[in-house]
């Protein structure tokens, strides 16, 4: 009969000789992903954008775990950029098993009507939406020889948006759009709530625990299981679904300051 050590390292080793490409992997919600991925076993690529320095140290860190990490700069919305780099983790690590789409532009949380900055409104739709189409398509080959999956990071918000909620509101149904595409390639995506990843002020804390059912404030970790457990074979049967991972805030359906409040609690600070 395997001993206690012997069953607890066979639980936590899903991901093991598998490789791991994560979008925006530089901080935040994607390098503990990162870190996650690699204490299951799996090779990382650490993606970032202009974050150099602090991808390098995220690679540093989980190849102490005894995976290998790879960092490449790309902008995922660069077609030649994003084919650059999964064809050199191709190279590398012989496929993809996973990408995680994570990467996303925050700029402030409102849309200026009056006075639109259009530029800062085109690069959110060019990474938030055409980013996850990009890396999707260059990798797409190479999870289906190796029966691979995608899990997107997305905001599943049922109201009206003009700018950054409304960029990552369109990527739950782009997921069910790749998942039709791409099958039997796996396509799912999480959904954060209220996610303390950069610090929270206390404004923001107590807005967040007031709208948490289970009156505590996410930890980027939280995020993390719920994309591993997509990406995992126990989540086999399961493609084009969006999972909410967020305390049940979403079940605050008349909280109305939900959308401005989310993206100063959340994940995309840095890129």
């Amino acid at each position: 009969m395997p001993s206690t050590a012997q069953l607890s390292e066979l639980t936590i080793m899903r991901f093991k000789g598998k490789t791991v490409l994560i979008t925006g992997a530089s901080g935040g919600i994607g390098s503990e992903t990162a870190r996650s991925f690699a204490g299951e076993g799996a090779n990382i690529i650490v993606n970032y954008f202009s974050s150099p320095a602090k991808a390098e140290n995220i690679a540093k860190e989980i190849s102490k775990s005894g995976v290998e990490a790879m960092v490449f700069g790309a902008d995922v919305s660069n077609p030649q950029q994003v084919s650059l780099m999964i064809e050199e983790a191709v190279d590398r690590f012989s496929g993809i098993d996973v990408l995680v789409n994570n990467a996303a532009r925050h700029p402030p949380p409102s849309f200026n009507f009056g006075e639109p900055d259009w530029e800062l409104w085109k690069r959110m739709v060019q990474v938030n939406v055409m980013g996850i189409l990009v890396c999707s398509h260059f990798a797409a080959p190479h999870l289906k020889r190796k029966h691979g999956n995608i899990v997107n990071v997305v905001m599943d918000y049922n109201r009206g948006a003009l700018g950054y909620v409304l960029t990552k509101i369109a990527g739950t149904p782009l997921t069910k759009g790749l998942a039709m595409k791409l099958a039997p390639v796996r396509v799912n995506a999480v959904s954060p709530g209220y996610i303390d990843t950069w610090g929270m002020t206390e404004e923001e804390k107590n807005h967040a625990l007031a709208n948490s059912l289970l009156r505590r404030i996410g930890q980027p970790t939280d995020i993390a299981k719920g994309i591993l457990f997509l990406a995992s074979e126990d989540a086999s049967y399961i493609t084009g679904e969006t999972i909410h991972v967020d305390g049940g805030s979403q079940l605050f359906g008349n909280n109305e300051s939900f959308p401005a409040f989310f993206p100063q609690c959340t994940f995309i600070r840095a890129w």
